[in-house]
């Protein structure tokens, strides 16, 4: 046998060095933006903390509330590219307490997105199969009441699949 066989291979890179190459790219573009760049960094706060605190390697907290947060903030962007992209601008946007009502608010729209959706789904996953399991029930009922009890194989070794004649008494 070959020694390379028990070797593990080798771990890949975090992606420390593109995150870094990324930050490098967007400091010259962000300091010639420096408005804008204050009112994403200050409004997407809640996004950068989501990201933070999750552990998902998909970081689905992250997604939904980044998605909904930069909602809360884009109008308040747009607003300032209209009125002369300035930081005096940027920064009375900040001291209005609306705008952080606006922003946070719709980061907080996403926690309760990120929250309740999933269990939503698995509330109206189990109504439809317990509507599948009633369905396939009554059509099994009328296969016994046309072919009688027969059809069951009774008569085999096999038993009946649990949960398929009565429900179990507890």
């Amino acid at each position: 046998m070959s020694a390379s066989l028990g070797k593990r291979p080798p771990k890949r890179r975090s992606g420390g060095g593109s995150a870094l190459l990324l930050l490098l790219l967007l400091a010259p573009a962000g300091l010639m933006m420096m408005p804008t760049s204050v009112l994403l960094l200050a409004g997407l706060a809640p996004t950068f903390v989501a990201y933070l605190i999750d552990r998902d390697p998909e970081k689905s907290a992250a997604m939904t509330v980044g998605a909904m947060n930069l909602c809360g903030v884009a109008p308040f962007i747009v607003r300032l590219w209209q009125r002369g992209h300035e930081m005096s601008i940027t920064l009375r946007m900040l001291a209005d307490p609306g705008t952080w009502l606006i922003m946070f608010g719709a980061a907080a729209i996403g926690w309760l997105m990120y929250f309740f959706i999933p269990q939503i789904v698995a509330a109206i996953m189990s109504l439809r199969s317990q509507a599948k399991i009633k369905e396939l029930e009554e059509r099994r009922s009328l296969l016994i009441a046309d072919w009688g009890t027969e059809i069951m194989g009774k008569g085999d070794d096999k038993p009946e699949p649990a949960g398929l004649i009565d429900d179990p008494q507890d």
